[in-house]
């Protein structure tokens, strides 16, 4: 069996797919849970781009419209822990 991803987990899988994504204009290695997700640099393409790899990646469907609020990548973390297998 396997056991539930934690929190840190997501955030490490989260800067393993920006690293794909050359085009933004942030470090990947320097976001943090506190990094507002308007600031890393997404156009509309990437970012549609980067929810299908974030669903790729974590098996996992997401809601457009519960994504379109999410101000910090730390909004991010919890509602992808939050959808993940426990």
């Amino acid at each position: 069996m396997e056991r539930a991803m934690t929190h840190d987990e997501v955030l490490a899988g989260l800067k393993e797919l920006l690293q794909r994504h050359k085009q933004i204009k942030t470090d990947p290695a320097c976001v943090t849970l506190d990094t507002r997700i308007d600031q890393i640099g997404f156009d509309s393409l990437s970012i549609l781009d980067f929810i299908y790899d974030i669903e790729d990646r974590f098996q996992i469907q997401t809601q457009m419209a519960d994504l379109v609020g999410m101000a910090t990548v730390h909004d991010l973390v919890n509602y992808l822990h939050a959808r993940l297998p426990q």
